[in-house]
């Protein structure tokens, strides 16, 4: 079990979403699109993330257990979930294997993405679109817009932070 796995699952969340973005781009007017171009983005940059967390992964060389990498990071593997989180500020990505499916949060915002579904979190409350279309983004469009700034917050403050422990770790 790898962060390679949840690579492999978020590019096919992407090619989903990218198909379904172009079509809403043809169908929809530009306010209702935006919803479209903010899950494309996230899932994008939540890809970019995947990528340096696997980098750090094999520079850590973790077979089982949990390791301490970069000062604050804990990397952990269990059973069927591979982690890597910090703890003050909270931040954990988490990659469950037997769902298919990658967890960010900080603890007030999450995102779950998932090969066939993206689950966006704000302060306990849920949006689930469970089916990568254009009718289930369309219903969800001012909630996801309203999430957007969150969300981008989330990830690229997560993406900050791991590049800077990839870079400790003569990485980059």
């Amino acid at each position: 079990m790898s962060f390679e796995e949840a690579i492999n699952n978020v590019n096919k969340l992407l090619e989903k979403l990218s198909d379904v973005r172009k079509e809403a781009l043809q169908k929809l007017p530009v306010v209702k699109s935006a919803a479209f171009n903010i899950l494309f983005d996230v899932a994008n940059r939540a890809l970019k993330v995947l990528n340096t967390v696997n980098e750090i992964e094999k520079k850590a060389e973790l077979s089982r257990g949990f390791k301490r990498i970069c000062g604050n990071w804990i990397l952990m593997k269990e059973e069927d979930r591979l982690s890597i989180k910090k703890l003050k500020p909270l931040r954990i990505l988490t990659y469950v294997q037997n769902e298919g499916k990658v967890l960010i949060t900080n603890g007030e915002v999450s995102l779950e993405l998932s090969p066939s579904s993206i689950k966006l979190g704000l302060r306990g409350r849920n949006i689930v679109i469970s089916d990568i279309s254009l009718d289930s983004i369309s219903e969800n469009t001012d909630l996801i817009k309203s999430l957007g700034r969150y969300l981008f917050e989330l990830v690229d403050t997560l993406a900050d932070t791991l590049n800077r422990c990839l870079k400790s770790l003569g990485m980059l």
